[in-house]
């Protein structure tokens, strides 16, 4: 995942966005006001940790994901077999 998908969430970005937005029905940011948007960014090994965190949660939904599947197969086994 990548952190820029989700600084726009962040409060103080946020908050500078909602400065800089114009338009009445459908907000929009110029490219140059776009550009001047501060946003911090955690150094290298904090990102590395965060990714890493994600990337364990990641696996274990796959994982999770794997048994599900695994586990509808088996039951639509079941359903055949009582209805043969």
């Amino acid at each position: 995942m990548l952190f820029s998908h989700y600084f726009c969430n962040i409060p103080s970005v946020l908050q500078q966005l909602t400065k800089l937005a114009t338009g009445s029905t459908r907000f929009t940011i110029s490219v140059g006001s776009f550009s001047n948007v501060k946003v911090s960014i955690p150094c290298m090994e904090e990102q590395t940790k965060i990714a890493d965190f994600l990337s364990a949660i990641d696996d274990k939904i796959a994982h999770c994901q794997s048994e599900l599947d695994g586990l509808e197969q088996w039951k639509k086994g079941l359903l055949q077999q009582m209805f043969c």
